[in-house]
């Protein structure tokens, strides 16, 4: 009986019963999280599409990140600002300080003001941002530095926004543990416990995402034990580990998609 309760029902009465404070500026550190995309678009479309179901094209700011992402193609969030004719990332224009450049770019070309990662190799070039090409998201993960039981975490992370925007935010919702488009160690450097709340729950007898129409791939335990209904990453072994929801950890929020 309690497992014909609707998994969309389900994810609406947790957010529903946990009270919602004002929201808070987002604190904590991110961590990059590649999401390629397959279909060609212009730069500005790119962009345009990251923005809205990710958090922004990628930033990338040394060479550790550049060799840990070569092997994927697309549009990264590096362009020209033709009012100050500076290197300039997507998130928040920032000014780029890291390059990747191929012999010979920028050629001067002044045409040529956003840079594609071409899967021929793993340096930049500057091309026409009115080319079509794949291009490379960032997930937008926040780790939170805090120790918090499951239901704060989440309520912490939905409290989040991005100063000056509408962002809002979720207890991350992730593909498996072993993702290697995310960058983990980061997490396990950073994170001050062994493991870190993510958006897993089980709930009428099945494993959830705390995102409508997410599945979960991973092979978790059908009867977990008592009051072992809640899912966290380690980062050390990239695995799920199923706790007592009443633990407390740091935790990763990830943006919610504007749909």
């Amino acid at each position: 009986m309690e497992r014909n309760i609707p998994r969309l029902l389900l994810i609406h009465l947790i957010f529903f019963v946990l009270s919602t404070p004002p929201c808070a500026v987002t604190t904590g550190l991110r961590i990059l999280k590649v999401v390629p995309i397959s279909d060609s678009s212009t730069w500005a479309v790119a962009q345009n599409y990251c923005r809205w179901y990710h958090s922004d094209l990628i930033t990338i700011r040394n060479q550790q990140e550049a060799d840990k992402y070569a092997p994927y193609e697309g549009w990264i969030g590096l362009y020209l600002n033709t009012s100050s004719w500076e290197w300039k990332w997507s998130r928040g224009d920032e000014r780029a300080t890291f390059f990747n450049w191929d012999s010979n770019v920028p050629d001067g070309d002044e045409h040529q003001q956003c840079v594609l990662k071409d899967k021929s190799s793993p340096k930049w070039q500057n091309k026409k941002c009115s080319d079509s090409h794949p291009f490379l998201c960032d997930e937008g993960l926040i780790l939170v530095q805090e120790k918090k039981t499951w239901e704060q975490a989440l309520v912490h992370c939905r409290q989040l926004e991005a100063a000056g925007s509408t962002t809002r935010y979720q207890l991350a919702v992730l593909s498996e543990p072993n993702d290697n488009l995310m960058d983990t160690e980061t997490i396990r450097l950073n994170a001050n416990t062994y493991e870190v709340w993510v958006g897993l729950r089980f709930l009428a007898g099945d494993w959830l995402w705390m995102s409508p129409n997410t599945p979960v791939r991973s092979n978790l335990p059908q009867c977990p034990a008592e009051q072992q209904h809640c899912g966290a990453l380690v980062p050390d072994n990239t695995e799920w580990k199923i706790m007592s929801c009443s633990e407390k950890r740091n935790f990763l929020c990830s943006r919610t998609p504007t749909k």
